[in-house]
């Protein structure tokens, strides 16, 4: 601030006048002339610099809790855990800045008032003690000074802070942009300029219409953002957009700015790309679809239990039905019900087995709803289910096979004690199982005979003979010879024939031979 150094000559009463004053005020004679003079002047002391910076203060420590709310939001948003909180949060983050721009261009002073004011000042500066003026006026320049200071300082933060929001916003992945009332952008963060392709230029002060953007997607949106406009509520919707990457699905908040009078000035734009989630889903969905298909139509009973409780958590219709019970009823059961319990020392040498590998294959016996036991086979294994581990078992009932196994025990419990030489052999004519009194024809145990076939004691020739009138008539009987396991020559009558299977199918021969050697000892 400029200084001058003015002399006056005073009359003697106005000296006098001043000397009182100053006594009865307490105060120096020149504060008494400065105040005098400024009266006349219409001059004020100014005492708005403490206030300015007090209010410039508050508005930098609002920012920057804004700034740190802004930085939570936007990890909440990359946690996929964005709440209306978070997004008030950003709404009075861009309060906070725009109020605080506002805020500076009202408190550093354009050029012209800035220099009527140091002319003001140095008005101010009028006594009749040149030293003293010069230290009142000095004293006043550093306060002012310190005062520009200040607020330059602030100044400078708060434009920090706003660059620290704009870099915060730039480096999110997620879509952020802003809206006027006439539906004009603002404001866009660069991965929402990206994901179109578009430049501030193209953007800025630009509508949807003017964009391109798909009207059938965008009008539903334009809907929603006039309502935030109308009720000052946030709205949060999905949307699909055509992008640089192809059409791409967001998960979006519209949230209104509020101004200091309660107003809404604009309208926050928030927003996720959520196309690999949905494709995700929708892969689940049907991967769902399909398990729970099978689930219900597989021919087999399938049953899923808690692996430390051993409580039923899931059962098929099929299970349920094959022990006469409803799904329903059947879930609400212990399992010692349907499934009688076994030795503890087999339960417990089968659950190791199922813990080491995984999987493991027994046989058991349901208990059915009108007390009749079946019989099943039970493959179990380890899964997930609904976040926990299970047991999945598949229980196929194998009352069928057990019953043909107890005929076919009775069967060869006959054909064991039958005294002609009998064996069974397998459809390419291999030895299956032979009766003790072929084995004692022969002379080959039950573990020589095995996998050989008829051709070793009767020859190729004749064995392919045999093998023809099966395949053609399905039975045969005629006189061969054969050799014993020690080397002697016998004369036997075969009679062979097929077993079929239920279809049809031949799956076994079964021969009977007797010996037409005279009974010399081999």
């Amino acid at each position: 601030m400029a200084t001058r150094v003015v002399t006056f000559r005073l009359p003697e009463d106005l000296i006098q006048a001043i000397t009182s004053q100053a006594t009865a005020t307490g105060k120096c004679k020149t504060a008494v002339v400065i105040d005098a003079l400024k009266q006349v002047f219409e001059l004020r002391t100014s005492t708005a610099a403490p206030t300015l910076i007090k209010k410039l203060q508050e508005q930098q420590e609002a920012l920057s809790e804004g700034v740190a709310g802004l930085n939570q939001s936007l990890v909440e948003l990359n946690r996929g855990t964005l709440s209306y909180n978070s997004v008030n949060r950003i709404e009075e983050l861009n309060h906070d800045t725009v109020a605080g721009q506002a805020f500076l261009d009202d408190v550093l002073l354009p050029p012209q008032q800035v220099s009527q004011a140091q002319s003001l000042n140095a008005s101010e500066d009028v006594t009749d003690a040149s030293n003293v003026i010069s230290q009142e006026s000095k004293s006043a320049e550093e306060q002012n000074g310190g005062v520009h200071q200040a607020l330059q300082v602030l100044a400078a933060k708060v434009e920090q802070r706003a660059r620290m929001l704009e870099q915060v916003l730039s480096a999110s992945v997620d879509h952020v942009c802003m809206y006027d009332r006439l539906g004009r952008y603002t404001y866009a963060n660069r991965a929402f300029m990206q994901s179109f392709g578009l430049e501030q230029s193209d953007l800025y002060g630009k509508t949807w219409q003017q964009l391109g953007l798909p009207a059938d997607t965008m009008k539903p949106f334009e809907a929603k953002r006039q309502i935030a406009f109308a009720t000052g509520q946030s709205i949060a919707e999905e949307i699909s957009l055509p992008t640089v990457n192809g059409v791409r699905d967001y998960e979006y908040i519209l949230s209104p700015i509020n101004t200091p009078d309660g107003s809404i000035e604009a309208v926050v734009y928030t927003a996720r790309d959520i196309t690999e989630r949905k494709q995700a889903e929708e892969l689940l969905r049907e991967s769902e679809k399909n398990y729970r298909n099978l689930f219900e139509w597989a021919h087999d009973s399938i049953f899923i239990t808690d692996s430390s409780t051993q409580v039923l958590l899931d059962v098929n219709e099929h299970g349920a039905r094959r022990l006469g019970y409803t799904r329903k009823q059947l879930l609400s059961l212990p399992a010692e019900v349907f499934s009688p319990p076994m030795d503890p020392e087999h339960r417990a040498d089968i659950l190791e087995h199922l813990w080491k590998t995984g999987s493991v294959t027994f046989e058991h016996v349901h208990q059915c709803k009108q007390g009749s036991q079946m019989p099943v086979e039970i493959s179990s294994r380890v899964v997930e289910y609904g976040g926990q581990l299970a047991i999945q078992s598949f229980v196929r009932d194998i009352t069928q096979r057990k019953q043909a196994e107890e005929r076919a025990d009775l069967y060869w419990a006959i054909i064991a004690q039958y005294s002609e030489a009998m064996a069974i052999l397998d459809f390419k004519g291999r030895y299956i199982q032979q009766n003790p009194a072929h084995s004692l024809l022969l002379g080959y145990s039950d573990d020589e005979l095995a996998k050989l076939t008829a051709a070793f004691h009767l020859g190729e020739e004749v064995f392919a003979l045999i093998r023809k009138e099966l395949l053609n008539n399905g039975r045969f009987c005629g006189q061969v010879t054969s050799y014993t396991k020690s080397g002697h020559l016998l004369t036997l009558e075969l009679e062979t024939f097929v077993v079929c299977n239920d279809t049809g199918e031949p799956i076994y021969y079964v021969e009977t031979k007797r010996n037409l050697t005279d009974h010399k000892p081999f």
